[in-house]
């Protein structure tokens, strides 16, 4: 496996276990300071309102998957005061095909308080994260070379389904992202059960701080639904710029939610992200797959009914970024 990243203590490093005999208070050294494990970033503080995951925590929660969510469906959520809800939210798994390699990726979610990470926006699949991986599965499909010996950074990485994903599609090393520990101790083990060893987890709080740990690392980052708060535009930003390599690409999705303007929050990150020095993949570019545009492939991989969920709620639009050349 490549290192580009040499920061923290992985966890999933079994010559480190013995220093991370407090689960959720590990102490990572790290290159420039020493941090506590409990870090908060904007973008996944689970306070905010319209942004935050429901749960019932009162009704037993069934293994069993119902026909809707079965192989990664997308269904509708419901707005419910100060958050959202669907239904395959509330599953203790969901399992999700890969439809270029045939491989099986099993998610264990957070709802049951099992790891200790109920109402945290990370700890569930959402639609964004499902579409995003059928992206990334359908570039493997027409172009099977795309991931391989590639280095890859998800943003945000909640179940980090996408990750395993990348990992299970070809890339040589993955680096699963988030701001929140306990977040990632859930990621953590949904790579350990599905026996990907070429992805490892890491804390990464936005901007330039935390992302020079991941400087030039970065073939193609990925992440999705991480721009819904202007406040963190900049420092999402800053994280892509420098942790992507030149002639590197990001592949960010976001879809819309009641109450969200998906074309313009996209339109002001794009804004954000050319000022600090990314630029969106032009018409004509050598960045596509075949005879595709990486934008253009998204409706392929969406059923009849599934586009009249997502445009019911906003619709979905995909961003695709390189380091602009000075």
């Amino acid at each position: 496996m490549s290192e580009c990243y040499d920061g923290f203590i992985q966890k999933n490093d079994p010559s480190n276990h013995h220093k991370d005999s407090q689960h959720y208070q590990t102490q990572l050294t790290r290159k420039k300071l020493v941090v506590s494990s409990f870090r908060f970033f904007p973008a996944y503080l689970f306070f905010r309102a319209n942004k935050s995951l429901a749960y019932d925590q009162s009704s037993p929660r069934s293994n069993d998957e119902p026909p809707e969510c079965k192989n990664g469906g997308i269904v509708s959520e419901t707005a419910v005061p100060g958050a959202y809800q669907q239904q395959c939210m509330d599953l203790k798994e969901r399992t999700f095909l890969l439809k270029s390699t045939n491989d099986t990726i099993t998610i264990e979610q957070g709802a049951s308080s099992v790891k200790g990470v109920a109402g945290r926006t990370g700890v569930a699949v959402w639609n964004s994260g499902i579409l995003l991986t059928r992206l990334l599965d359908k570039i493997n499909h027409l172009e099977s070379s795309f991931f391989n010996g590639k280095t890859i950074v998800e943003l945000g990485c909640g179940t980090a389904l996408a990750s395993i994903a990348a990992a299970k599609l070809g890339a040589s090393t993955v680096y699963a992202t988030d701001a929140n520990q306990e977040v990632l101790d859930l990621a953590q083990w949904n790579i350990e059960r599905n026996n990907v060893s070429k992805a490892k987890t890491a804390l990464l709080q936005w901007g330039l701080l935390d992302a020079f740990d991941f400087e030039s690392c970065a073939d193609v980052i990925i992440g999705s639904d991480l721009t819904y708060n202007p406040n963190t535009w900049r420092a999402l930003a800053e994280s892509m710029v420098t942790v992507l390599k030149t002639g590197g690409i990001v592949i960010y999705l976001t879809l819309g939610h009641s109450g969200f303007n998906v074309g313009g929050e996209l339109s002001g990150f794009a804004a954000v992200a050319e000022n600090v020095g990314l630029e969106g993949v032009k018409k004509g570019s050598n960045i596509s797959v075949g005879a595709n545009s990486i934008e253009s492939l998204l409706p392929q991989v969406l059923s009849e009914d599934e586009k009249n969920v997502i445009d019911a709620n906003g619709g979905v639009r995909v961003l695709v970024l390189t380091k602009r050349r000075e």
